[in-house]
């Protein structure tokens, strides 16, 4: 049985933070790429699990940043991104690229193209959108990026997923499950 915690508002990270962090974590979600270029040509990646379909019509997805993270004022900054969806085969990918390096695509070099809008593009993942930035929003300590999809594709294989602060293909992660009973 679980007992409420009252946010704390007023603090940062806090105990309570903590706490809530761990509970959003509960949140299963799919695992996903995100790519640009920065003006100066740069490319940035990262793995995220932020991503959320927002409008058919106009056809619209965001995915969100930390403002503090490394590469925020790249994605923040740039015209267009693109997301994709990983497999669970391409777990190595995502661990790759949600660490801190100078060049985070000298490792998967022949896994990428440049794609229509001119950023980095996976070759090959469950779903790939490229897309323009249609609006940001500094919300918190996040800033949401709305993308215009312009292309997509895709291909059907086992998903990637993030589970209470674990990665893995559907089976791997309800073998560690912890069953909840009341």
């Amino acid at each position: 049985m679980y007992s409420w915690i009252e946010f704390d508002n007023s603090a940062g990270l806090t105990q309570d933070a903590r706490a809530l962090r761990e509970m959003l974590g509960r949140f299963a979600t799919g695992v996903c790429l995100v790519t640009t270029v920065t003006q100066e040509g740069k490319r940035e990646g990262m793995t995220v699990n932020s991503f959320a379909s927002v409008s058919l019509t106009p056809p619209l997805v965001l995915w969100s940043i930390a403002n503090e993270a490394r590469s925020a004022p790249a994605f923040v900054g740039a015209d267009a991104f693109c997301i994709s969806v990983l497999g669970a085969r391409q777990k190595p990918v995502a661990l790759h690229f949600a660490k801190a390096a100078e060049d985070k695509f000298a490792a998967f070099e022949a896994d990428f193209v440049t794609g229509g809008n001119g950023v980095p593009r996976l070759r090959s993942a469950l779903a790939t959108y490229e897309c323009s930035v249609f609006s940001r929003h500094r919300e918190g300590d996040h800033t949401l990026l709305v993308g215009r999809v312009a292309r997509f594709d895709g291909a059907a294989a086992d998903p990637l997923l993030f589970h209470a602060g674990k990665m893995g293909a559907l089976a791997e992660l309800a073998a560690s499950a912890v069953t909840v009973t009341d």
